[in-house]
């Protein structure tokens, strides 16, 4: 009886893999999740700002200290009252340029006070924005493994590739964080 000898072919040199580790899924998870924090943060400020949220009162100006660091730009407190009288906070602070003496309406929103009016949606019209954009580049990479500007996985990688619910997850998300913080920006300056 004669055996047969198959011929050995040595195997061609290939590039090391790249897995998308649990590593990296955590790490995309939490930027996607210090995201939508900074998201939530900006928009309970665009609503305390338009009377949506918060609770109400108004700002006595005591004083005002020049901020470090600016060009220009005060940091004003004093105690907040409600409409019936009570003290609400003994010192808030607020950035504003005020003069001593002026009266404010705020919006109390966990442990920060907001000037209430339309004019003062862009610093929190900003913020939100940037956390939803921030959200929107990393949702691919959650649910895919691929950065939302590559569109094939690294080579050696057995990722998903980025499909079309991914795509219109990540452009629906930045189109609005793009929206919101420019909305917010122009209706601050009207």
């Amino acid at each position: 009886m004669q055996t047969r000898t198959r011929a050995h072919t040595p195997a061609a040199p290939t590039a090391p893999r790249r897995r998308f580790t649990r590593l990296s899924r955590a790490f995309a998870c939490a930027v996607l999740l210090t995201g939508f924090g900074v998201a939530a943060f900006g928009l309970s400020g665009v609503a305390g700002s338009l009377g949506y949220a918060g609770t109400p009162g108004t700002l006595t100006v005591q004083g005002c200290r020049e901020v470090a660091g600016r060009s220009h730009g005060q940091n004003c407190f004093g105690p907040v009252r409600a409409k019936d009288g009570t003290l609400l906070d003994e010192e808030a602070a607020l950035d504003a340029e005020l003069r001593p003496g002026d009266r404010v309406a705020v919006r109390g929103i966990a442990a920060f006070w907001v000037s209430e009016g339309r004019q003062h949606l862009g610093e929190p019209g900003l913020i939100a924005g940037a956390g939803i954009l921030l959200s929107g580049f990393w949702v691919p990479y959650l649910t895919t493994g691929t950065f939302p500007w590559r569109t094939t996985p690294p080579p050696g990688a057995p990722l998903c590739t980025l499909g079309p619910r991914a795509r219109l997850t990540r452009t629906v998300l930045c189109t609005l964080g793009a929206c919101v913080a420019g909305a917010c920006v122009i209706a601050s300056l009207l």
